[in-house]
């Protein structure tokens, strides 16, 4: 069972407070540390500082390293998953996952 890596991005919707954007970051802090015993580790992220201006928009990103694809299977449906993507929509304009696997043209 090889890990699966999530790469997400969360691009905020305009009016989006500093203190909304943070909420937002604490409740998926708070979402992988209910949820610790599906991952390797994260999340990690964090806002952009690239120079070079191809970001797209996207306001933060983060990796998390599952365990396995069964237990990215098992958060996906999740009920705290669930409920925290509920509870950001109103603030995210865009966001995009995307989960690899080592050797799946990943390294």
């Amino acid at each position: 069972m090889a890990p699966v890596t999530r790469f997400a991005a969360f691009k905020y919707k305009s009016g989006t407070t500093d203190e909304q954007k943070r909420k937002i970051l604490d409740g998926l802090i708070q979402l992988y540390k209910n949820n610790e015993h599906m991952i390797n580790y994260g999340p990690r992220g964090g806002r952009n500082n690239n120079p070079e201006g191809h970001d797209k928009g996207f306001d933060v990103v983060f990796t998390v390293q599952f365990k396995s694809r069964e237990a990215r299977d098992e958060f996906i449906p999740d009920a705290k998953h669930i409920a925290y993507k509920m509870s950001i929509l109103d603030m995210v304009e865009d966001a995009l996952v995307y989960d690899f696997e080592k050797n799946d043209y990943g390294y």
